[in-house]
């Protein structure tokens, strides 16, 4: 980081870096490194935000700027207390894996209650015994997928094109 000398033309810059960017505030921090990037990129030379800082206190009161600038959002303060309860309670249900089983079935019930079916474990494979139980399921949900609306196949070589924009016309001319 290199110190700079402040005169007339770097104050100048300084000032054409705020443009849009006011250093007071709650995000005064996050505006000075908008000032900082402009300022180093326009005087070719890495400054540090501390020389930025001890510059503009030079030229404002920035403590009472700071205290004059209004909050975005309301920030009342409160007191606040958490409160005096026992969770050991809580802890010790989470733990119990019999609530877990239980709470499981229950909503495995409401699932199929629902009329969708539930949802599979990874480790539930389902395995057929029998090659043509695998094809009919395969087949049902071949039948269930043929309800959606298909895009046209892709044409072959010698098929006919089925826009009328493709077909000759009668009325050409020939050229000699």
């Amino acid at each position: 980081m290199t110190e700079i000398e402040w005169n007339v033309e770097n104050e100048i810059q300084l000032f054409y870096a705020m443009m849009g960017h006011k250093p007071v505030g709650v995000n005064k921090h996050f505006q000075m490194m908008f000032i900082h990037n402009k300022l180093s990129s326009s005087l070719n030379c890495e400054l540090s935000t501390r020389t930025i800082w001890s510059k503009l206190e030079t030229l404002y009161d920035m403590a009472a700027l700071d205290e004059s600038d209004k909050l975005p959002f309301p920030n009342d303060e409160n007191e606040f207390n958490l409160p005096e309860v026992d969770f050991s309670d809580l802890l010790d249900e989470r733990s119990k894996p019999e609530l877990k089983e239980e709470t499981k079935e229950r909503e495995e019930k409401e699932i199929r209650a629902r009329g969708r079916p539930p949802k599979k474990d990874p480790g539930d494979k389902l395995e057929y015994k029998d090659e043509g139980v695998k094809r009919e399921r395969a087949r049902e949900l071949r039948d269930e997928e043929d309800d959606a609306p298909r895009r046209p196949g892709k044409r072959g070589r010698d098929s006919k094109p089925s826009s009328p924009a493709h077909t000759p016309s009668q009325n050409k001319r020939r050229r000699n």
